[in-house]
């Protein structure tokens, strides 16, 4: 056979591999990073440009470490302090993760466990809670798809080896 058969063999196993191995495992908990940008005119942005209320959807998986970076994006007169409630309610309650207040430059770090309990929340700024909102989604373990790189390393080595093997025995025949 041909050269072009060769290639196309190793793209058509490699491609049939990468489409039937979608990994979704148990797995420990992920920590997930997060910047928002909060404003008291605008709302919650992963970028000061980006800013809008809603604020955009942060997603995680049940008991995922929630790693956020918190600016202010109104300068050092406004504060800011985030928090997830898992009522529904603009006001937090116990349980419910809070951050410390926030204002000016200055990046704050929270970090918090996602809760066990599948379900969409909200998430609000304690101080303008009418303004600053979005939505928090608590999803399946294993639901978020995580590329893993050295697993499609090793399907494109096989795939490459199985091709060639199979292009070497049919010079044979």
């Amino acid at each position: 056979m041909s050269v072009k058969w060769f290639f196309a063999t190793i793209l058509g196993v490699f491609l049939v591999a990468v489409a039937t191995t979608q990994v979704y495992s148990v797995k420990a908990a992920t920590t997930r990073n997060f910047t928002l940008y909060g404003s008291f005119g605008g709302g919650w942005g992963f970028t000061a440009g980006s800013i809008s209320s809603p604020g955009p959807p942060i997603v995680v998986e049940q008991g995922d470490i929630v790693n956020l970076t918190l600016i202010s994006n109104d300068g050092d007169g406004i504060a800011h302090r985030f928090f997830v409630s898992y009522t529904n309610d603009t006001l937090p309650k116990q349980g419910d993760p809070q951050s410390s207040d926030f204002a000016g430059s200055v990046p704050v770090n929270f970090q918090f466990v996602a809760s066990s309990t599948i379900g969409t929340y909200k998430y609000y700024c304690v101080i303008h809670p009418n303004l600053m909102w979005g939505y928090f989604e608590v999803v399946p373990t294993g639901s978020i798809p995580e590329f893993q790189s050295l697993i499609m390393l090793s399907l494109l080595v096989v795939s490459t080896v199985a091709a060639a093997l199979a292009y070497r025995r049919k010079q044979q025949v």
